[in-house]
């Protein structure tokens, strides 16, 4: 029963993310692809408040903030990292949009999810486990940044979450549309059935949910924050008891249990606000789109392996955790999502 609070958390984040139309990968994109550099003040209001919540969780004694963070290879999560951010833009979102597309009918969602587990179970279970860990032996370095235990990250998260918040008030007081077109519903209808979520608000809700991540998850003893490509995996781990797991992820979700909800509940909560704003509807896929988005799910598989981590584990919560490796991670990742979009979208488009 204890598991059921990641179906919870999974279910809230869904809510949020339908609700606002908040892509992960978009806003990192569109940085380069339409320069606006606002999305860079929405990233840092999500790391900052997770990682203010994390810290102060830990400084009350809530949660466990390890000593020692395990040795990363710089190849490795470079590689897999630019790979992931890369596949990410050909299939028009990272791992946790694609279960966003499951929950709101989108059958490319769910055969993205297909070709993930079966990619992602090959290089972290079976036979391409000998490639991830060669690649993982090579130029390996210390995850280590020394005020990660200290009151100075409360300091420097309490700074940012202050500058951000500003700069989103200002954004959002400047930019406030001049007239609102009417909808069909008034009230809390219209609110539960019609109102998007501003990006302001989103950023604040991800950011609060992921940090009170660690605190829900610590209380069933698994010491790790919000996480996707992994849990994922652990469904088809339940299924085929693989002899051998390649090492380097979170150990606690590569078996059934509060990850593997948490992913179901992520697609349960778009499901859910899909329903209620009268939206679901099954949508089958261009054969162009279907083949682009197929490849891109196989380099996301390879690269959430390779690169230890998805967008949101590397590039939102270890950021906040002030993990060396996954500001490493979260750089490449951002390059590999910038020479996608410039190859992708802005090249195609200049033709």
């Amino acid at each position: 029963m204890a598991n059921i609070s990641g179906l919870i958390i999974g279910i809230i984040f869904g809510i949020i993310l339908k609700k606002s139309r908040f892509c992960l990968t978009g806003k990192v994109r569109d940085i380069y692809l339409e320069r606006n550099s606002y999305n860079m003040v929405l990233i840092m209001a999500i790391i900052s408040t997770e990682g203010l919540i994390y810290q102060l969780l830990g400084r009350a004694g809530l949660i466990m903030i390890p000593a020692n963070l395990p040795p990363f290879s710089l190849l490795s999560v470079a590689l897999g990292s630019f790979i992931f951010g890369f596949g990410a833009v050909m299939m028009n979102g990272c791992i946790t949009s694609t279960l966003v597309k499951c929950g709101d009918g989108r059958i490319i969602g769910w055969l993205s999810v297909a070709v993930f587990l079966a990619v992602g179970y090959f290089f972290s279970a079976g036979g391409g486990t000998g490639i991830t860990d060669g690649l993982r032996g090579i130029g390996t370095a210390a995850d280590n940044i020394p005020i990660r235990r200290t009151w100075l990250s409360i300091a420097l998260w309490g700074v940012i979450v202050i500058i951000s918040y500003f700069l989103m008030y200002r954004h959002k007081k400047k930019h406030k549309p001049k007239f609102k077109i009417p909808g069909r519903y008034t009230g809390w209808r219209h609110i539960v059935c019609e109102k998007i979520m501003s990006p302001e608000t989103a950023a604040i809700s991800i950011g609060t949910v992921l940090g009170i991540t660690f605190f829900v998850s610590e209380g069933i003893g698994r010491h790790y924050g919000f996480s996707v490509a992994v849990p994922l995996l652990s469904w088809v781990y339940a299924i085929t008891d693989p002899i051998y797991i390649t090492g380097g992820c979170n150990p606690f979700d590569k078996v059934f249990g509060w990850g593997s909800l948490l992913v179901l509940g992520i697609v349960i909560g778009v499901f859910i606000t899909t329903l209620i704003q009268e939206e679901f509807s099954i949508v089958v896929p261009p054969k162009k789109v279907l083949l682009k988005s197929v490849i891109g799910s196989i380099l996301m598989a390879i690269g959430s392996v390779w690169g230890l981590g998805c967008l949101i584990s590397n590039g939102f919560v270890g950021t906040a955790q002030l993990s060396l490796k996954s500001w490493y991670a979260f750089l490449f990742i951002i390059l590999g999502i910038w020479t996608a979009t410039k190859i992708f979208l802005i090249g195609i488009n200049k033709k």
